[in-house]
């Protein structure tokens, strides 16, 4: 009888107010940057946005011929960029990736700016080393909703 009572207290006791060395989860840490960025917290919040996603499914180009699409777009906080994605001409579907270097300008809103890839390698038939993207993004949680491109 003394054992389950000896039990039953200790578990009383486990169960009381606990002292302040335990702590919560930390708050996730802000995205460590290292390009620059203009010097605004709606643009910060804006490109935090912008490498948290990973864009699905995405035509980087609204110029007429063979079909191009990334599957998936993923900046990130150095000011690279990569994708994954396939040109389709005819019946014939090329799978491909390319990768470069990102910048924007100042956001409009923490979820709109006008943001400058540049292709620095590309195995995508018909685009070349070089080659600028200019577009007025439209970001949330899961990467590009809409583009305009300039």
């Amino acid at each position: 009888m003394r054992t389950i009572a000896f039990v039953f207290a200790s578990s009383l006791l486990a169960c009381g107010e606990k002292s302040g060395t335990t702590s919560a989860p930390a708050a996730a840490a802000a995205t460590k940057f290292t390009m620059e960025l203009p010097d605004d917290g709606t643009s910060r919040g804006f490109a935090e946005t912008l490498v948290a996603g990973n864009t699905k499914n995405f035509a980087p180009t609204d110029a007429d011929g063979a079909a191009f699409e990334y599957t998936s777009f993923q900046f990130r906080p150095d000011g690279t960029w990569n994708a994954d994605g396939y040109v389709e001409a005819m019946d014939e579907r090329m799978e491909c990736s390319e990768s470069g270097a990102w910048s924007m300008t100042a956001a409009d809103s923490k979820t709109v700016a006008t943001v400058t890839w540049t292709v620095g390698e590309t195995s995508c038939v018909g685009r070349d080393n070089g080659t600028e993207t200019r577009a007025q993004l439209t970001v949330s949680k899961t990467g590009i909703e809409s583009a305009m491109f300039r």
